[in-house]
């Protein structure tokens, strides 16, 4: 009784999970703002599920430290991601509320097998964020960075009339491309990279170090779009932002499944 109920619990968080995970995807996607709303049931439906799994567990001591290491490493992750810029708000509160589910491997022992989990606990919630910024990393830079080679190797000149070093230039091209003025006016999934230096009379590459709110883009934006229109520029240089919900929801997915990407490959293939 004790071990389907616990089995239950970690169904319901997961269950949970991944529906608040695709409706604050859909909603980053087609708006670029997530409410709190799902982070909130997450949260809620983690702890009293937690409370539950914990009462009903067999090992209430480990499974208890376990669950408190999580929720601390998640906390930890979130925070400082977010107060460094490195996320938005609605990607580190959904950490943060994914770090009170499924602090307890269910599936992948029988999967991977992997001693690392036998000889050291590794929070979850640590696995779903590596998974998050491997693929992140992978689905993001990689296919900009050969769509500029490609344009390069077409014989686009892709920096005429930009002032950049060769260092900004190669950060650019694998997060941003070079768009039309006008088709990318009307884009929110989209930031200009490129400023007006009025002492120089000459556009600049501007690289974002942290994620700008959505309120100082839009100021952002219009002041772009003036000097767009002062200076008659035909194409810009933009920044993609990456739908960060949507690399949580397929970190966490890959987690509950092959646990940490890397000790998976390791065990695999070395």
């Amino acid at each position: 009784m004790a071990e389907i109920t616990t089995f239950i619990m970690l169904l319901i968080q997961m269950g949970t999970v991944i529906l608040c995970l695709l409706f604050g995807s859909y909603m980053d996607l087609r708006k670029r703002e997530v409410s709190d709303i799902p982070w909130i049931i997450m949260a809620v439906v983690g702890l009293i599920t937690t409370i539950i799994y914990i009462v009903f567990s067999e090992n209430k001591g480990s499974d208890g430290l376990r669950i408190g290491i999580n929720f601390a490493v998640g906390i930890a992750i979130g925070l400082v991601l977010y107060y460094t810029g490195m996320m938005g708000g609605a990607d580190a509160k959904a950490i943060m509320a994914l770090s009170l589910n499924t602090a307890i491997y269910p599936f992948i022992y029988d999967l991977t097998n992997l001693d690392v989990y036998t000889l050291l606990y590794v929070p979850p919630i640590f696995n779903t964020f590596f998974n998050w910024l491997l693929t992140l990393v992978l689905i993001y830079p990689l296919p900009l960075l050969f769509y500029n080679i490609y344009l390069k190797i077409k014989k686009q000149k892709l920096f005429e009339n930009t002032n950049a070093n060769f260092a900004s230039k190669f950060l650019m091209m694998i997060s941003g491309y070079l768009i039309p003025v006008e088709k990318a006016k009307n884009r929110t999934d989209i930031v200009y990279s490129e400023v007006y230096n009025e002492e120089d009379e000459e556009w600049e590459i501007k690289h974002f170090m942290q994620v700008p709110e959505i309120e100082e883009e839009e100021k952002y934006k219009q002041e772009v779009e003036e000097k767009i229109e002062k200076t008659k520029r035909k194409n810009i240089w933009v920044k993609v932002l990456p739908p960060g919900i949507v690399f949580l929801l397929l970190g966490y997915i890959l987690n509950i499944f092959l646990g940490n990407i890397l000790f998976a490959l390791y065990y695999w293939f070395l």
